[in-house]
């Protein structure tokens, strides 16, 4: 009976000791764990939405502890990605990160405008309170273009991407682009003042959709609106950008699938 009894007490002790060990905490339940890295004592981990990163805009997350395992909420982060061609580098678009309560994670983004290959690979250097931590980073080439680089009139490139929602669905979705001027090779900056003018497109049907609302700026060079999806297929998403009546850049566009 004593053997019994003490046997059903150690095997619940270790299930629990197990189940906690292998349980996410909540905020981290649909997020995946890309790198970490232990370096000035302190524990900075990346996170993304998605097991791979892609071209075109990702969700990155950051969450930083000390050697104690005590949460640090209150650090100063920037992101920096940068890819090394060998002969050059250069950048590309990011969203710098804040603390999101909800999340209790640092939250940013970074629009990566390659894929790594032969040619260059990607690293995203973050820096915490000053000091740089470096993730070497496999960028995968996306299946579908979510975004692209444009030459506008005005002698400036552009960075269109689309910002990726939870789900696409049939009827009115949400459309959230971010456009990016290229500053110099190594620094970005959100475009602001255009006018969108946006029409969808559904190729292997030859038709496009009514009711649909061109994107208007919200700042930092996001810029928000409304596409109607009539059936599930392929979509392609054009995006002219204007100032002043002055057509900047003629068609940029993305391809949905759903």
């Amino acid at each position: 009976m004593n053997r019994i009894f003490f046997f059903s007490i150690f095997s619940a002790i270790l299930f629990t000791a197990c189940e906690k060990e292998n349980t996410k905490p909540s905020s981290l339940i649909d997020k995946h764990k890309i790198s970490v890295i232990t370096e000035n004592n302190i524990v900075t981990t990346l996170w993304a939405d998605n097991t791979t990163l892609q071209t075109g805009y990702n969700r990155l997350y950051i969450s930083l502890e000390d050697m104690q395992g005590n949460e640090m909420k209150n650090a100063v982060l920037t992101y920096s990605p940068l890819m090394d061609m060998g002969t050059k580098k250069h950048s590309s678009p990011a969203e710098q990160p804040h603390y999101n309560n909800d999340l209790k994670l640092y939250e940013g983004a970074v629009v990566f405008t390659m894929p790594t290959s032969e040619m260059g690979s990607w690293q995203l250097d973050v820096s915490v309170n000053g000091k740089i931590i470096t993730f070497p980073l496999t960028i995968q080439d996306a299946p579908r273009k979510n975004s692209g680089v444009y030459a506008g009139t005005d002698e400036n490139k552009y960075v269109l991407a689309l910002i990726p929602p939870v789900k696409w669905q049939v009827g009115l979705n949400d459309l959230e682009i971010l456009i990016s001027r290229q500053v110099s090779m190594m620094e970005f900056t959100g475009a602001e003042g255009f006018t969108v003018v946006f029409t969808p497109e559904m190729p292997s049907m030859d038709h496009g959709s009514p009711n649909n609302i061109s994107p208007v700026s919200t700042g930092n060079g996001r810029y928000k609106g409304k596409v109607n999806y009539t059936m599930t297929g392929d979509w392609r998403l054009h995006f002219k950008l204007k100032k002043n009546d002055e057509v900047i850049v003629e068609d940029a566009y993305v391809d949905i699938l759903f």
